[in-house]
């Protein structure tokens, strides 16, 4: 059976924020190239490692967000690899990223600038609080976007202090969300052959999941 995604290229920018996203892709069938600094991801030193051996090539945590993917290192901030991106971004199908909102029009790789070489490319932005309104520009850790997300204030005992959820859930939430919105944009761009910039939010992500919260009790 051909996968889904089995004829599109995927350039993924994102850190730990986004990685479940392009894996995601690489599960349907998408070439998916990991991008990396020079020097290899710093994700690559989170843990835990294979036979607790702390090793770059052996992490288990890169292991599982980053299956079926390629990698390669540029430096996107040089002029040498700025144009590289440019010319690996003229042949994809879509972009993600999860650099702070603003950063990619501060290196000169907009989806303005990307998409006026390939109108039909996709990008997806992966950020705590979304690339626009007052909170673009706040710094948010995975506690404080499943605080401000509003699902620490369901979890633990009412009467005690809110209980984290210790792994980084909302970016599994967030990474999650955008995989869906990518290829909403994806079956718009099938539609009329244009590509769009997909903004998600990691808090609304975490918001989006407390459905379920208001009719708990009396279900």
């Amino acid at each position: 059976m051909t996968r889904l995604l089995e004829s599109f290229r995927v350039l993924d920018l994102t850190d730990h924020k986004g990685f479940f996203c392009g894996k995601i892709l690489a599960d349907l069938g998408a070439d998916v190239i990991k991008v990396e600094k020079p020097g290899g991801d710093p994700a690559r030193r989170i843990g835990p490692f294979y036979k607790n051996t702390p090793d770059p090539e052996k992490n288990l945590h890169w292991f599982a967000y980053n299956l079926n993917k390629r990698s390669i290192t540029l430096d996107l901030e040089s002029p040498d690899g700025k144009a590289l991106f440019m010319r690996l971004a003229e042949n994809s199908d879509f972009v993600l990223e999860s650099y702070s909102a603003g950063y990619m029009d501060e290196i000169g790789l907009s989806y303005a600038v990307l998409s006026a070489e390939n109108p039909r490319l996709i990008m997806t932005s992966i950020t705590p609080f979304g690339q626009s309104g007052p909170y673009r520009d706040y710094q948010g850790s995975d506690l404080v976007c499943m605080a401000m997300g509003g699902l620490a204030y369901i979890t633990g005992n009412a009467e005690e202090s809110p209980v984290r959820i210790s792994f980084p859930q909302s970016y599994l939430l967030a990474s999650a969300e955008a995989a869906a919105a990518t290829m909403i944009a994806h079956y718009h761009r099938e539609l009329t052959g244009t590509g769009q910039h997909v903004d998600v939010s990691i808090q609304a992500s975490v918001a989006g999941k407390l459905a379920n919260a208001l009719p708990t009790w009396e279900l």
